[in-house]
């Protein structure tokens, strides 16, 4: 995992506490106006769902990565609110259980799925 990354879902994971839309990021708006920034940095990823809007990018090197530049389901508030709630179920309160726990991850995400399609 990225270390911005890391450093950000640590900070989230601990505060227990959704962001909204951060005004002050300079990289605000990355994907609508008024998303909802708790997880800006996706837990899921790499998802490699396109349903959600991401898309497997070519690298100079021919070879490929998951895009999430194009998907603004995890910026919705519903779907912020939902995975922190299911988080708290799961007892994912750690970068590290994001890290290690991926059947539960996964499992997470199907749900939210389901209750907030994409």
């Amino acid at each position: 995992m990225h270390p911005l990354a890391y450093k950000h879902l640590k900070k989230v994971l601990e505060e227990k506490k959704l962001v909204g839309p951060d005004e002050t990021c300079e990289y605000y708006p990355c994907h609508f106006t008024g998303q909802d920034c708790t997880w800006c940095f996706c837990p899921f990823y790499p998802c490699k769902d396109e349903q959600t809007g991401g898309e497997w990018v070519k690298t100079k090197e021919r070879g490929r990565i998951w895009g999430c530049s194009d998907c603004s389901w995890i910026h919705k508030s519903e779907v912020a609110k939902e995975l922190m709630i299911e988080f708290k179920k799961f007892g994912i309160d750690a970068v590290e259980d994001i890290e290690q726990r991926n059947e539960e991850i996964k499992e997470i995400f199907s749900i939210l799925k389901s209750k907030i399609p994409p």
